[in-house]
């Protein structure tokens, strides 16, 4: 049977490592996706664990083409093989470097005046008793794990279209607090203790989503996040996995918690006197999406979405802010690559951070939780906006990449 040239040893091995990376990417883009829609959680998990094993088995694969390895023989099977190998050297060659530069090189969207944070280390403060009882609990006392690490993220924002009187607005972020047993409540008291004491009644109080994690944890959600007091409304949606635990009983604990449950739909309210609608979405989990049609034209329009995948659906819509959870940051985040898993139709476009165009200024938060307690480089966070309208050309630490600086 022919054989191909045997290529430079070196080379082969830079070969054999370039195409694994792209490898990597091209399953990964898919899993992203997978986890972006409404499909079974059964089949998420497995397709997870799938997905693992074949970013794994990179090696077999090459060897299944016929020993030794890096010399594919030119059989049908080996064709395929090095067709393939060849993809996704182009993915980690090429696709996957363009796309992490870009993603260094971009300048923080002029909206953005100013960012900071300070961190919270509650298990300095707390102790191991932070960890909980939750499933997972194993993972948190991992080395080198930040969920015990709060961020505390202020962020000022020139919103085009603001009204004059909603100059220095504040509004108060909370997102994905997966409340399953880990960390334990003792870790969202304190959250909210420092929050009341940072921050006492901002203007907005807005929930963006993925309360709980188990069907027992529902009773965690008025004590913690009732506490949480505004001068002008309290808004919120549900998220992806507050549809597996009795969504009707999440709803109603956050509305008996004070809250308006906007769900996919949408409220005018008065804010500081002048009219706003407010508008939730929770696509594409729940459905039908909200409708605008019969929403007033002339006020500013803000949007609770879950996930940041609703952005361009916002800019359609006309959202002038759109405050948005879900993603996590990644969780896992690596120097220089910054995110790779992020459960998004767009990838790791709109891992956290702020975004802008087309009308409409987007705000991603990292989440304060997650059913999997284990974050790297990606401490969870609490973030208060300041609106404003003035319109300065931005700053220049980003907080897309996670690294804002107090």
């Amino acid at each position: 049977m022919s054989r191909m040239p045997a290529l430079v040893p070196p080379l082969a091995v830079l070969a054999f490592l370039v195409g694994w990376v792209g490898h990597a990417y091209v399953w990964t883009a898919l899993l992203n996706y997978l986890y972006a829609r409404p499909i079974s959680k059964t089949f998420l998990k497995l397709w997870r664990l799938f997905t693992g094993l074949v970013i794994l088995a990179w090696p077999l694969l090459l060897w299944s083409a016929g020993p030794p390895l890096f010399v594919p023989r030119l059989t049908p099977w080996g064709s395929v093989v090095l067709a393939y190998w060849a993809v996704c050297l182009v993915f980690g060659g090429v696709v996957f470097p363009i796309i992490t530069i870009v993603r260094l090189l971009r300048k923080p969207p002029a909206a953005l005046v100013s960012a900071r944070a300070e961190t919270l280390d509650l298990w300095r403060e707390i102790g191991p008793s932070v960890v909980g009882n939750g499933k997972f609990r194993w993972a948190a006392r991992l080395p080198f794990n930040d969920v015990f690490r709060v961020d505390f993220t202020e962020l000022t924002l020139a919103v085009p279209g603001l009204p004059p009187a909603w100059d220095g607005l504040t509004i108060l972020l909370v997102t994905d607090v997966h409340f399953h047993g880990t960390p334990a409540r003792a870790f969202f008291d304190r959250v909210v203790d420092e929050v009341e004491r940072r921050w006492p009644t901002p203007d907005l109080v807005c929930l963006a989503g993925d309360y709980v994690d188990t069907d027992e944890h529902h009773a965690w959600i008025g004590p913690v996040l009732g506490r949480l007091g505004a001068t002008e409304g309290r808004f919120a949606v549900l998220g992806n996995h507050d549809i597996h635990h009795h969504p009707g009983r999440v709803r109603k604990a956050i509305t008996e918690s004070g809250y308006i449950m906007l769900g996919n739909g949408w409220k005018e309210v008065a804010i500081r006197g002048e009219r706003c609608v407010v508008v939730g979405h929770e696509g594409p989990w729940f459905r039908p999406p909200p409708d605008l049609t019969a929403a007033p034209d002339g006020p500013f329009r803000l949007c609770l979405s879950h996930t940041p995948d609703n952005y361009y659906w916002g800019q359609r819509n006309r959202i002038g802010l759109m405050l948005c959870g879900h993603v996590h940051g990644g969780q896992v985040r690596l120097p220089v690559v910054t995110s790779i898993f992020v459960p998004s139709v767009y990838g790791r476009r709109f891992d956290c951070g702020v975004f802008e165009g087309g009308g409409t200024v987007m705000v991603v938060g990292r989440g304060l939780s997650g059913k999997e307690p284990l974050r790297s480089r990606c401490r969870p966070e609490v973030l208060r906006l300041t609106l404003t309208t003035a319109r300065p050309g931005g700053v220049s630490d980003s907080p897309r990449t996670g690294r804002l600086v107090s």
